[in-house]
């Protein structure tokens, strides 16, 4: 059978050819994105049954992405959730969105809470080559975490996960905002850590190939569209959408795929993706590359028809010429 790979095969564009001449990113992702706690029994087994991984396996330490999905298998969200024993974490693109899907879905025998507390813990993201000893200076052991793992100390209420890197190593830290002021600090204070903003962040996350809210994260696609494949289970049971999901992998059919794009201008998203005079897609993302590179001026990402989305074919997005390319984070399928 065709699986998916975690993380595509591996091969990586030009972006990352200088990967370590480039500093440490630090990116505080506080506004970004939201952290939600989940409280009580059935603070798992609600978002078990009601997203696309399978979350009855998680140890406490442990943590991955899953994906609330409409009926029709449409993204809502896709989040990361942290097994933190009593309690667990969510990191949401949608707060508003999440709490009153989930709070929808709730039995009357059901033991649920959820409580959004980014008012009180923000959000920090390390990402590039020597993070993890970073981290291992915050928390010790944090820097041998596997993907989603993470460690905690209560005593500072601080948590550490491996995330997606969006360079070589990416590490999220959530904690008071005091807290994470101090850590901010101390980071900022090494010779190879750069605080960055939110374009220098969208610039990477192009570049990687990782979805977006408002962007790739929308109704508009279902996840194996988008790349998702690390985020859904095809052995679990029932969930909201399984039955499209479930159908698109065993027909191996997609309507359209993402794909990472070089183009020769920058474009802005929502452009139409041509092949031939032909409309195969349409771009969603767009910025310049953070490494120059020769007749390389913007990079992209977008979805298109499968017979499209082979690296190396060349398309036409406005007036500028376009190439797919790999991308680290766009999950390919390959046989076992």
């Amino acid at each position: 059978m065709n699986t998916p790979s975690r993380f595509g095969n591996g091969a990586l564009s030009k972006d990352f050819e200088l990967m370590d001449a480039l500093p440490i990113f630090l990116f505080d992702r506080s506004a970004a994105q939201a952290r939600l706690l989940l409280q009580d029994r059935d603070r798992l087994e609600l978002l078990h049954r009601m997203s696309t991984n399978d979350l009855r396996r998680l140890q406490v330490g442990q943590g991955c992405s899953t994906v609330l999905t409409t009926a029709t298998a449409r993204i809502i969200d896709r989040v990361l959730i942290y097994h933190r024993g009593e309690t667990a974490l969510m990191i949401a693109n949608y707060p508003e969105i999440v709490i009153n899907w989930l709070r929808r879905h709730v039995f009357w025998q059901d033991r649920f809470k959820i409580e959004d507390q980014s008012a009180a813990l923000g959000q920090l993201e390390l990402h590039g080559v020597g993070a993890a000893a970073l981290v291992e200076q915050a928390l010790s052991g944090a820097s041998s975490l596997a993907l989603h793992h993470f460690l905690e100390d209560s005593s500072r209420q601080l948590l550490v996960a491996r995330t997606f890197p969006l360079l070589a190593e990416g590490f999220l830290v959530v904690a008071p905002y005091a807290q994470l002021e101090q850590l901010r600090t101390a980071w900022s204070a090494e010779q190879r850590v750069q605080r960055a903003d939110d374009s220098i962040y969208e610039r990477l996350r192009i570049a990687a190939g990782l979805p977006a809210a408002y962007h790739e994260l929308t109704e508009d696609y279902v996840p194996l569209e988008a790349g998702l494949w690390d985020s859904v289970s095809f052995s679990k049971g029932c969930y909201i959408g399984q039955e499209i999901i479930a159908r698109m992998e065993s027909r191996n059919r997609l309507a359209k795929t993402l794909v990472k794009l070089q183009l020769s201008a920058l474009v802005p998203p929502g452009t139409p993706i041509q092949a031939h005079e032909e409309t195969v897609g349409v771009l969603t993302s767009c910025a310049e590359p953070l490494v120059p590179q020769a007749d390389v001026a913007a990079i992209g990402l977008g979805f298109v028809k499968p017979a499209f989305a082979i690296p190396g074919s060349l398309l036409r997005v406005g007036e500028a010429r376009a190439e797919v390319v790999p991308a680290a984070l766009i999950a390919a399928r390959e046989s076992e």
